[in-house]
Protein backbone atom coordinates (compact mmCIF):
# COMPACT_ATOMS: atom_id res chain seq x y z
CA UNK A 1 0.00 0.00 0.00
CA UNK A 2 1.58 3.41 -0.92
CA UNK A 3 1.10 6.97 0.80
CA UNK A 4 -1.77 8.83 -0.34
CA UNK A 5 -1.94 12.31 -1.33
CA UNK A 6 -3.23 13.04 1.85
CA UNK A 7 -0.04 11.27 3.15
CA UNK A 8 1.94 13.70 1.94
CA UNK A 9 0.22 16.40 2.90
CA UNK A 10 1.32 15.63 6.58
CA UNK A 11 4.69 16.23 5.91
CA UNK A 12 6.58 19.32 6.78
CA UNK A 13 7.32 20.54 3.67
CA UNK A 14 3.62 20.04 2.04
CA UNK A 15 2.74 23.10 4.36
CA UNK A 16 3.78 24.81 1.73
CA UNK A 17 1.39 23.23 -0.79
CA UNK A 18 -2.00 25.39 -1.09
CA UNK A 19 -4.89 23.06 -3.00
CA UNK A 20 -6.40 24.87 -6.52
CA UNK A 21 -8.55 21.87 -7.19
CA UNK A 22 -9.52 17.94 -7.43
CA UNK A 23 -9.95 18.23 -3.27
CA UNK A 24 -12.01 14.89 -3.48
CA UNK A 25 -8.43 12.98 -5.10
CA UNK A 26 -6.31 13.90 -1.78
CA UNK A 27 -7.57 9.29 -1.36
CA UNK A 28 -5.06 8.68 -4.53
CA UNK A 29 -1.53 6.43 -3.92
CA UNK A 30 1.34 8.06 -4.45
CA UNK A 31 4.41 5.90 -5.14
CA UNK A 32 7.12 7.89 -6.73
CA UNK A 33 7.36 11.69 -7.37
CA UNK A 34 8.04 13.08 -11.03
CA UNK A 35 9.31 16.77 -12.93
CA UNK A 36 6.88 17.76 -15.78
CA UNK A 37 8.99 21.13 -17.57
CA UNK A 38 10.19 20.05 -20.78
CA UNK A 39 9.69 16.61 -21.98
CA UNK A 40 6.31 17.69 -22.91
CA UNK A 41 6.89 20.96 -24.64
CA UNK A 42 8.98 18.16 -27.16
CA UNK A 43 6.56 15.58 -27.49
CA UNK A 44 3.64 16.96 -29.42
CA UNK A 45 2.29 13.46 -29.23
CA UNK A 46 1.61 13.79 -25.25
CA UNK A 47 2.39 9.94 -24.92
CA UNK A 48 0.91 8.09 -22.51
CA UNK A 49 3.66 6.28 -21.16
CA UNK A 50 5.21 9.71 -20.70
CA UNK A 51 4.86 9.18 -16.79
CA UNK A 52 4.48 6.16 -14.14
CA UNK A 53 0.35 5.65 -13.02
CA UNK A 54 0.55 6.54 -9.32
CA UNK A 55 2.93 9.26 -9.42
CA UNK A 56 2.83 12.92 -8.53
CA UNK A 57 4.01 15.71 -10.69
CA UNK A 58 5.45 19.07 -9.83
CA UNK A 59 6.29 21.91 -12.67
CA UNK A 60 6.84 25.26 -13.38
CA UNK A 61 4.64 24.94 -15.94
CA UNK A 62 7.03 26.57 -18.13
CA UNK A 63 6.32 24.05 -20.87
CA UNK A 64 2.76 25.94 -21.54
CA UNK A 65 3.85 29.03 -21.20
CA UNK A 66 1.37 31.48 -22.57
CA UNK A 67 -0.40 28.62 -23.71
CA UNK A 68 -3.51 27.45 -21.77
CA UNK A 69 -5.05 24.88 -24.17
CA UNK A 70 -1.87 23.19 -24.34
CA UNK A 71 -1.59 23.23 -20.30
CA UNK A 72 -5.53 21.77 -20.42
CA UNK A 73 -4.33 18.90 -22.80
CA UNK A 74 -1.18 18.54 -20.87
CA UNK A 75 -2.97 18.19 -17.25
CA UNK A 76 -5.74 15.84 -19.65
CA UNK A 77 -3.18 13.28 -20.54
CA UNK A 78 -2.11 13.26 -17.15
CA UNK A 79 -5.07 12.17 -15.56
CA UNK A 80 -5.33 9.58 -18.55
CA UNK A 81 -1.81 8.26 -17.53
CA UNK A 82 -3.11 7.78 -13.93
CA UNK A 83 -0.94 10.43 -12.40
CA UNK A 84 -1.80 11.18 -8.52
CA UNK A 85 -2.02 14.86 -8.43
CA UNK A 86 -0.32 17.97 -9.85
CA UNK A 87 2.04 20.68 -7.79
CA UNK A 88 3.31 23.85 -9.72
CA UNK A 89 5.32 26.99 -8.80
CA UNK A 90 3.40 30.16 -9.71
CA UNK A 91 5.79 31.37 -11.93
CA UNK A 92 3.81 31.93 -15.17
CA UNK A 93 0.75 30.62 -13.80
CA UNK A 94 -0.66 32.04 -10.66
CA UNK A 95 -4.16 30.74 -10.62
CA UNK A 96 -5.17 28.17 -13.60
CA UNK A 97 -8.08 28.75 -16.08
CA UNK A 98 -11.33 27.93 -14.80
CA UNK A 99 -11.90 25.22 -17.22
CA UNK A 100 -8.54 23.51 -15.77
CA UNK A 101 -10.12 23.52 -12.27
CA UNK A 102 -13.45 21.92 -13.56
CA UNK A 103 -11.20 19.28 -15.24
CA UNK A 104 -9.29 18.41 -12.19
CA UNK A 105 -12.65 18.37 -10.21
CA UNK A 106 -14.56 16.30 -12.30
CA UNK A 107 -11.61 13.47 -12.53
CA UNK A 108 -10.61 13.41 -8.75
CA UNK A 109 -7.51 15.10 -9.34
CA UNK A 110 -5.30 17.05 -7.04
CA UNK A 111 -3.58 19.96 -8.25
CA UNK A 112 -1.22 22.18 -5.33
CA UNK A 113 0.28 25.78 -5.90
CA UNK A 114 3.42 25.58 -4.41
CA UNK A 115 4.92 28.22 -2.02
CA UNK A 116 8.22 30.29 -2.39
CA UNK A 117 10.08 29.00 0.06
CA UNK A 118 10.35 25.80 -0.72
CA UNK A 119 12.81 24.54 -3.73
CA UNK A 120 12.09 21.20 -5.78
CA UNK A 121 14.58 19.58 -4.06
CA UNK A 122 12.89 19.54 -0.75
CA UNK A 123 9.87 18.10 -2.23
CA UNK A 124 11.35 15.70 -4.20
CA UNK A 125 13.57 14.22 -0.84
CA UNK A 126 10.66 14.28 1.73
CA UNK A 127 8.29 12.51 -0.52
CA UNK A 128 10.56 9.69 -1.69
CA UNK A 129 11.70 9.24 1.86
CA UNK A 130 8.04 9.38 2.94
CA UNK A 131 7.16 6.31 0.43
CA UNK A 132 10.57 4.41 1.35
CA UNK A 133 9.65 5.16 5.31
CA UNK A 134 5.84 3.40 3.81
CA UNK A 135 7.58 0.67 2.77
CA UNK A 136 9.46 -0.18 5.72
CA UNK A 137 6.62 0.48 7.69
CA UNK A 138 4.48 -2.34 5.67
CA UNK A 139 7.38 -4.86 5.64
CA UNK A 140 8.15 -4.34 9.57
CA UNK A 141 3.97 -5.19 9.72
CA UNK A 142 4.63 -8.28 7.72
CA UNK A 143 7.36 -9.86 9.92
CA UNK A 144 5.29 -9.33 13.04
CA UNK A 145 2.32 -10.48 11.37
CA UNK A 146 4.54 -13.83 10.95
CA UNK A 147 5.67 -13.95 14.13
CA UNK A 148 2.41 -13.79 15.04
CA UNK A 149 0.23 -16.57 13.06
CA UNK A 150 3.27 -19.11 12.20
CA UNK A 151 5.53 -21.61 14.61
CA UNK A 152 8.87 -20.13 13.61
CA UNK A 153 11.77 -21.34 14.26
CA UNK A 154 14.65 -19.53 16.68
CA UNK A 155 16.78 -19.13 13.49
CA UNK A 156 13.63 -17.61 11.38
CA UNK A 157 13.22 -15.44 14.72
CA UNK A 158 16.44 -14.33 14.69
CA UNK A 159 16.86 -13.55 10.72
CA UNK A 160 13.57 -11.17 11.15
CA UNK A 161 14.43 -9.74 14.25
CA UNK A 162 17.77 -8.30 12.06
CA UNK A 163 15.38 -6.93 9.32
CA UNK A 164 12.86 -5.30 11.50
CA UNK A 165 16.27 -3.48 13.37
CA UNK A 166 20.33 -3.78 13.31
CA UNK A 167 20.16 -1.97 16.60
CA UNK A 168 17.68 -4.11 19.02
CA UNK A 169 19.06 -5.24 22.53
CA UNK A 170 19.29 -8.84 23.91
CA UNK A 171 15.79 -8.48 25.81
CA UNK A 172 12.45 -7.08 24.33
CA UNK A 173 9.04 -5.92 25.77
CA UNK A 174 6.25 -4.94 22.76
CA UNK A 175 3.16 -2.85 23.81
CA UNK A 176 0.59 -2.54 21.56
CA UNK A 177 -1.32 0.55 20.74
CA UNK A 178 -4.45 0.69 19.81
CA UNK A 179 -7.40 3.71 18.91
CA UNK A 180 -10.39 2.16 21.54
CA UNK A 181 -12.78 4.31 19.58
CA UNK A 182 -10.94 3.76 16.43
CA UNK A 183 -11.00 7.14 15.29
CA UNK A 184 -7.57 7.97 14.14
CA UNK A 185 -6.75 10.47 15.84
CA UNK A 186 -3.16 10.29 14.52
CA UNK A 187 -1.53 9.10 11.41
CA UNK A 188 0.44 6.56 11.88
CA UNK A 189 2.89 7.02 9.29
CA UNK A 190 3.61 10.53 11.12
CA UNK A 191 3.94 8.98 14.48
CA UNK A 192 6.56 6.78 13.16
CA UNK A 193 8.52 9.13 11.02
CA UNK A 194 8.62 11.87 13.84
CA UNK A 195 9.89 9.05 16.26
CA UNK A 196 12.52 8.39 14.53
CA UNK A 197 13.77 11.68 14.56
CA UNK A 198 14.86 11.03 18.56
CA UNK A 199 18.67 9.28 18.15
CA UNK A 200 17.91 8.19 21.86
CA UNK A 201 16.01 5.91 21.54
CA UNK A 202 17.86 4.20 18.24
CA UNK A 203 19.13 1.15 19.93
CA UNK A 204 16.08 1.10 22.34
CA UNK A 205 12.61 1.84 20.20
CA UNK A 206 11.34 0.65 17.27
CA UNK A 207 7.88 1.65 16.63
CA UNK A 208 5.98 -0.22 14.09
CA UNK A 209 2.40 -0.17 12.45
CA UNK A 210 0.58 -3.45 13.37
CA UNK A 211 -2.94 -4.11 12.79
CA UNK A 212 -4.77 -0.93 12.45
CA UNK A 213 -2.74 0.69 15.88
CA UNK A 214 1.22 0.75 16.58
CA UNK A 215 3.46 -2.16 17.86
CA UNK A 216 6.65 -0.82 20.28
CA UNK A 217 9.47 -3.27 20.64
CA UNK A 218 11.25 -1.65 23.77
CA UNK A 219 15.19 -3.60 23.79
CA UNK A 220 17.45 -3.74 26.77
CA UNK A 221 20.11 -5.89 27.80
CA UNK A 222 18.73 -6.38 30.88
CA UNK A 223 15.95 -8.22 32.32
CA UNK A 224 14.15 -6.01 34.71
CA UNK A 225 10.23 -5.27 33.77
CA UNK A 226 10.34 -2.22 35.62
CA UNK A 227 13.12 -0.44 33.30
CA UNK A 228 11.48 -1.67 30.52
CA UNK A 229 8.25 0.42 31.77
CA UNK A 230 9.88 3.96 32.16
CA UNK A 231 11.07 3.42 28.20
CA UNK A 232 7.84 2.61 27.08
CA UNK A 233 6.55 5.34 28.84
CA UNK A 234 8.93 7.80 27.81
CA UNK A 235 8.40 6.64 23.94
CA UNK A 236 4.93 7.04 24.60
CA UNK A 237 5.26 10.83 25.76
CA UNK A 238 7.23 11.64 22.78
CA UNK A 239 4.82 10.30 20.85
CA UNK A 240 2.42 12.26 21.94
CA UNK A 241 0.44 9.34 22.74
CA UNK A 242 -1.87 9.93 25.66
CA UNK A 243 -1.72 6.53 27.84
CA UNK A 244 -5.62 7.18 29.45
CA UNK A 245 -6.87 7.19 25.62
CA UNK A 246 -5.71 4.25 24.23
CA UNK A 247 -6.10 0.71 24.73
CA UNK A 248 -2.39 -0.47 25.50
CA UNK A 249 -1.26 -4.29 25.83
CA UNK A 250 2.06 -5.65 27.27
CA UNK A 251 3.95 -8.60 26.76
CA UNK A 252 6.25 -10.31 28.90
CA UNK A 253 10.28 -9.89 28.92
CA UNK A 254 11.33 -12.34 26.48
CA UNK A 255 14.87 -12.49 24.13
CA UNK A 256 14.99 -10.47 21.69
CA UNK A 257 16.67 -12.72 19.02
CA UNK A 258 15.30 -16.10 19.69
CA UNK A 259 11.51 -15.21 21.23
CA UNK A 260 10.26 -11.61 19.62
CA UNK A 261 7.49 -13.76 18.46
CA UNK A 262 6.51 -14.78 22.28
CA UNK A 263 6.51 -10.91 22.59
CA UNK A 264 4.25 -9.98 19.63
CA UNK A 265 1.74 -12.81 20.52
CA UNK A 266 1.45 -11.66 24.13
CA UNK A 267 1.09 -8.53 23.65
CA UNK A 268 -1.84 -9.32 21.27
CA UNK A 269 -3.55 -11.99 23.39
CA UNK A 270 -3.59 -9.29 26.35
CA UNK A 271 -5.11 -6.43 23.58
CA UNK A 272 -7.84 -9.31 23.30
CA UNK A 273 -7.89 -10.23 26.67
CA UNK A 274 -8.22 -5.94 27.18
CA UNK A 275 -11.04 -5.68 25.02
CA UNK A 276 -12.53 -9.03 26.79
CA UNK A 277 -12.47 -7.49 30.25
CA UNK A 278 -13.01 -3.32 29.21
CA UNK A 279 -9.81 -2.95 30.31
CA UNK A 280 -7.48 -0.29 28.63
CA UNK A 281 -4.24 -1.12 29.93
CA UNK A 282 -3.43 -4.33 30.10
CA UNK A 283 -0.67 -7.01 30.78
CA UNK A 284 -0.41 -10.51 29.50
CA UNK A 285 0.67 -11.61 32.97
CA UNK A 286 -2.61 -10.25 34.26
CA UNK A 287 -4.86 -12.39 32.32
CA UNK A 288 -5.12 -15.35 33.62
CA UNK A 289 -7.36 -17.83 31.51
CA UNK A 290 -7.53 -16.13 28.96
CA UNK A 291 -4.02 -16.69 28.19
CA UNK A 292 -5.06 -20.17 26.89
CA UNK A 293 -8.20 -19.24 26.04
CA UNK A 294 -7.29 -17.00 23.08
CA UNK A 295 -4.83 -18.94 21.13
CA UNK A 296 -7.40 -21.90 21.84
CA UNK A 297 -10.70 -20.11 21.08
CA UNK A 298 -11.34 -21.59 16.96
CA UNK A 299 -11.01 -25.56 19.00
CA UNK A 300 -14.42 -27.06 18.32
CA UNK A 301 -14.11 -28.44 21.76
CA UNK A 302 -14.14 -24.52 23.42
CA UNK A 303 -17.11 -23.68 21.13
CA UNK A 304 -18.95 -26.60 22.18
CA UNK A 305 -18.53 -26.30 25.52
CA UNK A 306 -19.43 -22.12 25.59
CA UNK A 307 -22.78 -23.08 23.93
CA UNK A 308 -24.10 -25.59 26.28
CA UNK A 309 -22.98 -23.95 29.55
CA UNK A 310 -24.58 -20.13 28.03
CA UNK A 311 -27.74 -21.98 26.10
CA UNK A 312 -30.20 -21.41 28.47
CA UNK A 313 -29.59 -17.26 28.39
CA UNK A 314 -27.92 -17.28 24.68
CA UNK A 315 -31.14 -15.36 23.35
CA UNK A 316 -31.49 -13.45 26.40
CA UNK A 317 -30.28 -9.86 26.18
CA UNK A 318 -30.53 -8.61 29.38
CA UNK A 319 -28.94 -11.85 31.32
CA UNK A 320 -26.19 -12.25 28.97
CA UNK A 321 -25.80 -8.47 29.29
CA UNK A 322 -25.65 -8.68 33.72
CA UNK A 323 -23.88 -11.87 32.64
CA UNK A 324 -21.07 -10.05 30.90
CA UNK A 325 -20.94 -7.32 33.39
CA UNK A 326 -20.37 -9.04 36.50
CA UNK A 327 -18.14 -11.64 34.87
CA UNK A 328 -15.76 -8.46 33.98
CA UNK A 329 -16.11 -6.98 37.36
CA UNK A 330 -14.57 -10.02 38.36
CA UNK A 331 -17.77 -11.49 40.23
CA UNK A 332 -17.83 -7.61 42.78
CA UNK A 333 -21.43 -7.40 42.85
CA UNK A 334 -21.24 -3.59 43.88
CA UNK A 335 -18.99 -2.76 41.08
CA UNK A 336 -20.93 -4.77 38.51
CA UNK A 337 -24.36 -3.21 39.65
CA UNK A 338 -23.01 0.21 39.30
CA UNK A 339 -21.76 -0.34 35.75
CA UNK A 340 -25.64 -2.09 35.11
CA UNK A 341 -27.36 0.47 36.83
CA UNK A 342 -29.00 -1.40 39.26
CA UNK A 343 -29.50 -2.14 43.09
CA UNK A 344 -26.86 -4.60 44.59
CA UNK A 345 -29.82 -7.29 45.66
CA UNK A 346 -31.24 -7.10 42.12
CA UNK A 347 -27.56 -8.31 40.79
CA UNK A 348 -27.50 -11.10 43.57
CA UNK A 349 -30.89 -11.85 42.94
CA UNK A 350 -30.10 -12.41 39.18
CA UNK A 351 -27.11 -14.24 39.76
CA UNK A 352 -28.51 -16.91 42.29
CA UNK A 353 -31.42 -17.29 39.22
CA UNK A 354 -28.67 -17.91 36.98
CA UNK A 355 -26.91 -20.16 39.37
CA UNK A 356 -30.02 -22.22 39.51
CA UNK A 357 -30.45 -22.34 36.01
CA UNK A 358 -27.29 -23.14 34.98
CA UNK A 359 -25.73 -25.53 37.13
CA UNK A 360 -27.47 -25.97 40.48
CA UNK A 361 -25.05 -29.09 41.69
CA UNK A 362 -22.22 -27.14 41.69
CA UNK A 363 -20.87 -24.78 44.71
CA UNK A 364 -20.95 -21.34 43.87
CA UNK A 365 -17.33 -20.93 43.40
CA UNK A 366 -17.32 -23.90 40.78
CA UNK A 367 -20.63 -22.58 39.32
CA UNK A 368 -18.51 -18.92 38.72
CA UNK A 369 -15.62 -20.35 37.39
CA UNK A 370 -17.60 -21.97 34.59
CA UNK A 371 -19.48 -19.06 34.22
CA UNK A 372 -16.38 -16.80 33.41
CA UNK A 373 -14.59 -19.31 31.54
CA UNK A 374 -17.90 -19.67 29.33
CA UNK A 375 -18.21 -15.96 29.12
CA UNK A 376 -14.71 -15.18 28.12
CA UNK A 377 -15.24 -17.51 25.49
CA UNK A 378 -17.53 -15.81 24.04
CA UNK A 379 -16.69 -12.79 23.97
CA UNK A 380 -13.11 -13.68 22.46
CA UNK A 381 -15.40 -14.85 19.32
CA UNK A 382 -17.12 -11.62 19.40
CA UNK A 383 -13.85 -9.26 18.87
CA UNK A 384 -12.84 -8.24 15.79
CA UNK A 385 -9.06 -6.34 15.68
Amino acid sequence: MAITVRDMLTLKSMKQFVPVAGQSGFFKPVEMIDMLDFGWERDNTYSLNLFDRDSFVISSLMFAKNDSDKLYQTIRRLIECGVAGLAYKPVFYNDLPKEICRLADENDFPIFRIGDSITYREIIFAVTDAIRLNKNILEIEGYLSRMLSENLEEEEVSDLVSKISPYLQKNAKITIILDPADKNPFSIDCVIRSFQMYDQFKDKVVLCKFASGLALIATMNIEEEKNFDVIINNALLFCGIKRDSMWLAHSKVHPTYTALNQCIKEAYYALVAGQVLDKQDVKYSKIGSLSFLIPMVNNSYIHVYMQDFLSPIFNDEEYMRTTIAFIRAEGDYEVAAKKLNFHKNTLRYRIKKLHSNLSPELSYEAFYEKLSIAIKIYLVKQIQL
